[in-house]
């Protein structure tokens, strides 16, 4: 029979080949389009979603001498040569020393400074006059104010200022005043100043400057001017800052790739390309950490994709071999006579390699447009907007052209294969050579050494595919064990159908072939939704940890916690967010500073997975000491009586206020003399006033020998209990400087007795607390602090806040503290904390941070109208995770193989269905002869096709629970919080249910041509 003739006759299973070869091949190029232009578009749509001040690069130059030109021209030049593939658009920013402006009408010193701005009109407004140019030779150089420093300054166009420089300073004597004359008046805009030495704010009452910033004046400016007359001045420049904000999103990805590699030695370029001067050099470069953490994002799904796409090839090798086995079955009368007559195995091969060709090449051109479509189908919707890129990548026809080659091979070769003589045994080729027990030792191997890669881990690659082909491989030592059982028990009884039945399973080889194929393939299908959704509540967990709680939101000041609350909904916590140094450990063997999160535990704010517990329960110890009973403040006056006979003294009083929210704000009161007469002091501010600090000053007439007796009471509005009245906690000396001190009896006050000389340039402070403040502030160190500190429940700590030392006590250890992902932290109750650094006599205590638990549904836009943008919401965060641009890799490829799998299930079911076809017609036709009723032959054949499915079925389901439980935390690319494997059990069902019944189903029709079947014809040809 000739090839094309015999292809005709077989034209249904040639069918069903071609089915698995689309399958598996689509699979195939799916993965690798995925890998590249759809890696290519993630990473593009990402830095086009990126923040602007996350795709800016900048050199800062300090220390620049008397001719800085050159020093800026090379580091310009280094910038521009890192990011060459793209034109960036540049700015140039340069920045004076501090300078005196003539003295205000109170006749106080004030200060202002020039900045030359090459791209001014894209960051500032212009209000009035006209925009700075470059000055006539020997005239005042023209200059722009932000309106808010000409309004401190008292300044309108037209007026002309000298600049001199400042005394103090390391280079005064070698600058020269400059003469400005203002041309107009500017309106910076939002977000666009970051050079700025106030970022945009044109003045503020205290500027610290000097060596050490020990020095505040009031200051305004800047002073716009032209660059490049600023630059030309040479001393009294205090910086210049090069910003370049490539159009990354817009580059090729070869373009990207590149950038990606020149930025990780800009730092040593630009140092090295102004080494021959005086001037000092530091990068800031957001753009290389947005590329690097894009990088590892998409290292994740790579992974993933790159172990799905192994896993599909691994099922069509199976598939097809599956297949070309029963192709070959349909063949062994043809094989046998050809090889009779001398045919070598070889040369068979070769005969048949045309019918291969043609099937895998048929099945190459379906295949790789269908993949084509469906990725960009698939990620037009994820990633709109990007590029799509070629049509047809290099790297997706080689990949296909290898896999077609090797598909032709296995395909010729197993439809060509020589009969096994012999009885079957049930047991597959693998379990007799033992070589799933070697499956199994590797797989053990790949599972424990999982972890630890920084990238695409090949290891994780091939780990999945390991995993479940040796749960297949043991798997299926397990039927052929139980139908021999089973025949023996059908043995001794008197039914003809279970015996058929179970006769039949003890005889089939159920340890490979079809069997094998679909458990294998179940086994995928299941992996790959059991991945999907560890990979799924790992993102959110991850968005937990982030955040800390549902809604966070930076503070700005002078928005009190009630406008939190009113915007946000829900409650409220403020939060103290400070890097603090811990024992004698400043930083851990990363780097990274040990970061205190401060917290109402009692608000329920806090979010994440804890082992064993909640917060809640976690929490429950970090509130100390008794309740704070402060007293009710709703503006009006405070009254202030103190005497300190025979002295100057003064005392100014800051009020410790808490809102309805908890946050501490602080307010100053002026200056109170001690000389007995009672003060009413105006108070600017509502809150529970929860501590007074007093500072007491000498005057300066008083005799430094002198011991004064100092009684000072405060009258506040309400009812006042009897408060405590303290020394600074750690303060040296204090006892002795002030002694005898006693709090007033019911009420808010103090007396003792003051050694005048004795007292700081500072003077002495005295703090006033409803109650006594705890000795320690209970806390919970992160599991990576406790271990680098050795430390444990119970141990007792220092904590540097800033200046001040705060005694702690170690409470509990947890995995990780909200906000700070797998760096060293530290969470407190932020009540205590503040109760605790004020006994200390820091007032620093107001909030970083807020936090919302059950925020309401527009709380971002609420926020952001009140003055507080860039609010973060967990559920946001893990929509981001989830769907954003970066993690379409890994749900795609899974995707991909869970389609691919349940397909090439559903065949095996169909090659085993045609199995029975082909083997069954004389059996049925001795059935029916022997007056068996066609009833009991369809229940037989049912059985036997449909016990074979559901056993192969539920194998594959186990062995892909085992698969996601094995590999699935560690796909999920989420060290911390460490990922736990989740378990759809509603889709797995629907899934073994599914597949088990479609599976028996294909047999439906098989069996009906069967028992149609001419019986005396078939024992004719039988019986021949």
């Amino acid at each position: 029979m000739s090839a094309g003739a015999r292809s005709r006759v077989q034209l249904r299973l040639l069918g069903v080949v071609l089915v698995v070869l689309v399958a598996g091949l689509t699979v195939l190029a799916g993965c690798v389009l995925l890998l590249t232009t759809g890696a290519d578009r993630a990473r593009q749509a990402a830095l086009g979603q990126a923040a602007v001040d996350d795709t800016t690069v900048q050199v800062v130059l300090t220390d620049l001498g008397d001719d800085p030109g050159p020093a800026v021209e090379a580091a310009g030049g280094a910038l521009t040569a890192a990011l060459a593939p793209v034109a960036p658009g540049t700015s140039t920013w340069l920045t004076s020393t501090v300078r005196d402006v003539p003295p205000g009408a109170d006749g106080g010193r004030r200060l202002g400074w020039l900045a030359g701005i090459d791209d001014l009109t894209a960051r500032a407004d212009l209000v009035a006059g006209t925009w700075p140019g470059v000055p006539e030779p020997g005239a005042p150089w023209p200059a722009a104010l932000p309106v808010a420093a000409a309004d401190a300054l008292g300044l309108a166009p037209g007026d002309t200022v000298v600049l001199d420089p400042t005394t103090g300073l390391a280079d005064a004597a070698a600058t020269a005043p400059v003469t400005v004359q203002l041309v107009g008046l500017v309106q910076p805009r939002a977000g666009a100043w970051a050079q700025d030495r106030l970022a945009g704010a044109g003045a503020v009452p205290d500027l610290e400057f000097g060596v050490f910033g020990g020095t505040r004046l009031p200051a305004a400016g800047p002073f716009l001017v032209d660059p490049a007359t600023l630059l030309a001045a040479g001393p009294g420049l205090e910086q210049v800052a090069l910003v370049a904000a490539p159009d990354v999103a817009a580059a090729s990805p070869a373009a990207v790739d590149r950038i990606t590699d020149e930025l990780g030695t800009l730092t040593r370029d630009v140092r090295a390309a102004v080494s021959g001067g005086p001037a000092t050099s530091r990068v800031v470069n957001p753009l290389a950490a947005t590329l690097a953490a894009a990088d590892a994002r998409l290292a994740t799904g790579r992974t993933a994709v790159l172990a799905a796409g192994l896993l599909a090839v691994l099922l069509t090798v199976v598939a097809l071999g599956t297949a070309a086995r029963v192709l070959g079955d349909r063949r062994l009368a043809e094989t046998a006579l050809l090889r009779a007559r001398g045919a070598t195995g070889p040369q068979l091969a070769r005969r048949a390699l045309p019918e291969a060709a043609l099937l895998v090449g048929s099945a190459a051109v379906l295949a790789v447009p269908l993949a084509v479509v469906a990725t960009r189908a698939a990620l037009a919707d994820r990633l709109p907007g990007s590029d799509p890129g070629p049509l047809l990548p290099a790297g997706l026809l080689g990949a296909v052209a290898a896999g077609v080659v090797v598909l032709v091979a296995l395909l010729a070769v197993g439809a060509t294969r020589a009969a096994t003589p012999g009885r079957t045994t049930g047991r597959g080729a693998v379990a007799r050579s033992g070589a799933d027990l070697l499956l199994v030792g590797l797989a053990v191997v790949a599972v424990l050494s999982l972890g630890g890669t920084v990238g695409t881990d090949p290891l994780l690659v091939v780990a999945p595919a390991l995993v479940l082909l040796a749960g297949c491989a043991l798997s299926l030592r397990l039927p052929p064990r139980l139908a021999h059982l089973a025949d023996r028990r059908a043995a001794r009884g008197r039914a003809l159908a279970p015996v058929l039945v179970a006769g039949d399973l003890a005889r089939r080889s159920l340890a490979g072939g079809a069997t094998a194929l679909l458990v294998l393939a179940t086994a995928a299908a299941v992996a790959a939704g059991g991945i999907g959704a560890t990979w799924s509540v790992s993102q959110a967990d991850q968005a937990d940890l982030r955040v800390g709680a549902d809604l966070a939101v930076p503070a700005v000041g002078g928005i009190p916690g009630p406008v939190v609350a009113a915007a946000g909904g829900g409650a409220v916590s403020p939060v103290v967010a400070r890097p603090v140094a811990l024992g004698s450990l400043l930083r851990d063997e990363d780097g990274d500073a040990t970061r205190l999160v401060a917290v109402d535990t009692t608000a329920g704010v806090l979010r994440g997975r804890l082992p064993g517990t909640d917060w809640a329960g976690a929490t429950a110890g970090l509130p100390a000491g008794d309740p704070e009973q402060g007293v009710p403040l709703s503006g009006g006056s405070v009254v202030v009586t103190g005497t300190a006979a025979g002295t100057g003294l003064t005392a100014v009083l800051t009020l410790v206020l808490a809102d309805p929210t908890g946050a501490r704000t602080t307010t100053a009161l002026p200056a109170v003399p001690l000389d007995g007469l009672p003060r009413s002091v105006v108070v600017d501010g509502d809150g529970t006033v929860v501590a007074v600090a007093v500072d007491l000053a000498p005057g300066p007439d008083d005799d430094p020998d002198r011991v004064a007796r100092v009684d000072l009471a405060v009258t506040l509005p309400g009812s006042v209990p009897g408060w405590v009245a303290t020394l600074p906690r750690g303060q040296q000396g204090a006892d002795q400087l002030l002694s005898g001190l006693e709090a007033v009896d019911g009420g808010i006050g103090f007396r003792g007795r003051l050694v005048l000389g004795a007292l700081p340039p500072t003077g002495q402070r005295v703090l006033l607390t409803p109650s006594r403040a705890p000795d320690a502030v209970p806390v919970l160190l992160s599991a990576g602090l406790a271990d680098d500190l050795g430390a444990d429940v119970g141990d007792d700590l220092s904590m540097a806040v800033g200046d001040t030392g705060v005694p702690v006590e170690v409470a509990g250890v947890v995995p990780d503290v909200p906000s700070v992902p797998g760096g060293p932290a530290v969470l407190a109750d932020a009540a205590t904390l503040a109760r605790v650094l004020v006994a200390a006599g820091d007032l620093d205590v107001a909030p970083q941070a807020w936090w919302v638990a059950a925020p309401d549904p527009g709380a971002v836009g609420a926020l952001a109208a009140a003055g507080l943008p860039d609010a973060v919401t967990r559920a946001g965060l893990t929509a981001d995770l989830r769907g954003g641009p970066l993690a379409v890799g890994l749900p795609l490829g899974l995707a991909l193989l869970g389609a691919g799998a349940v397909l090439l299930a559903v065949t095996g079911s169909v090659l085993q269905a045609g199995a029975v076809r082909s083997g069954r017609r004389a059996e049925v036709a001795r059935l029916l002869g022997l007056g068996v009723p066609r009833a009991t032959v369809r229940a037989v054949l049912l059985l036997q096709h449909g016990i074979g499915t559901v056993v192969g079925v539920l194998l594959g389901a186990v062995v892909g629970v085992v698969g996601t439980v094995l590999v699935g935390p560690a796909l999920t690319g989420s060290p911390v919080p460490s990922a736990e494997a989740q378990f759809p059990w509603s889709s797995w069902t629907a899934l073994v249910v599914g597949l088990a019944v479609l599976g028996t189903a294909v047999v439906l029709p098989v069996v009906r041509g069967l028992l149609r079947v001419d019986v005396a014809g078939a024992l004719r040809e039988g019986g021949s």
